[in-house]
């Protein structure tokens, strides 16, 4: 079964900055109101969605919690971590380090939630 991930962003440069040049995807195309990245063989869109009420939904794009969020593992967490932020996103807290690894809690430009991390070496 094959499926994509699609993230609701309120700019989709902001957005495409982060997740292509901060966290490696590729982007493949990249429209107004839309992108496509990939990593590997999963495919990421990328959708301008405006915030406020539509419908039985609200958008919101302040910093919020979500159940669902997306964890990319990395292999450097500094390095991983430095350039995340420097493509917009907000480290939230200390990077956190543990018997299995390292642990960042980010947020994308849009304020959705995303960690990176960084299994121990065995």
């Amino acid at each position: 079964m094959d499926f994509s991930i699609c993230i609701d962003v309120d700019d989709v440069d902001r957005a495409v900055e982060f997740y292509g040049h901060g966290l490696g995807l590729t982007v493949v195309e990249q429209q107004p109101d839309w992108a496509q990245v990939k990593l590997g063989d999963q495919t990421f869109w990328i959708m301008k969605a405006p915030a406020g009420v539509q419908g039985q939904i609200s958008r919101d794009y302040r910093r919020h919690w979500t159940p669902v969020h997306l964890d990319f593992a990395v292999d450097d967490i500094d390095e991983a971590v430095r350039r995340a932020v420097n493509a917009g996103g907000k480290l939230e807290g200390e990077i956190q380090h543990g018997a299995k690894g390292a642990m960042a809690n980010l947020a994308d430009p849009s304020g959705n939630g995303v960690d990176l991390v960084c299994h121990a070496k065995k």
